[in-house]
């Protein structure tokens, strides 16, 4: 059964050839704009842990405006690929992702990004709260 093993936001993240991740700028919950509407770009980056012998591995990453003004999808099916490493007696295998979009920032307010694994019920939900330059968050 997977898992999601941890998932966080960023201003750049990729996945290395040797099965590491590259981040920079992770984990704020907070942005500042000078104006609305505008662009952000960013990366939803993590780990989604599943047995060595199990098939696909569906995951979904979904962005939410504040009140679901708009909602961006992105899908992949997360498979062991022939050079993965399983560790443990269960044989495990970490999937990484780095998954870079763009999101419209329409207005101040709260953002919302989901990382789901629909097959086993699981959604890590990660948010954000979008601000114009200067005011703190209420």
């Amino acid at each position: 059964m997977a898992s999601i093993d941890y998932a966080f936001v960023a201003d750049y993240a990729k996945v290395e050839s040797q099965g590491t991740l590259t981040v920079v700028g992770a984990s704020w919950t907070f942005v500042v704009a000078d104006g609305f509407p505008t662009q952000r770009r960013m990366a939803v980056a993590g780990r989604i842990r599943g047995a060595m012998d199990e098939g696909p591995i569906p995951m979904r990453v979904t962005a939410r405006g504040p009140g679901r003004t708009f909602e961006i999808v992105a899908g992949i099916d997360l498979v062991a690929g022939p050079d993965a490493r399983p560790y443990g007696p269960e044989r495990y295998v970490g999937h990484l992702f780095a998954i870079d979009m763009g999101i419209p920032l329409l207005q101040a307010g709260l953002y919302e990004v989901l990382v789901e694994l629909p097959n086993e019920g699981l959604t890590k939900r990660l948010a954000f709260e979008a601000q114009l330059g200067g005011q703190p968050a209420e």
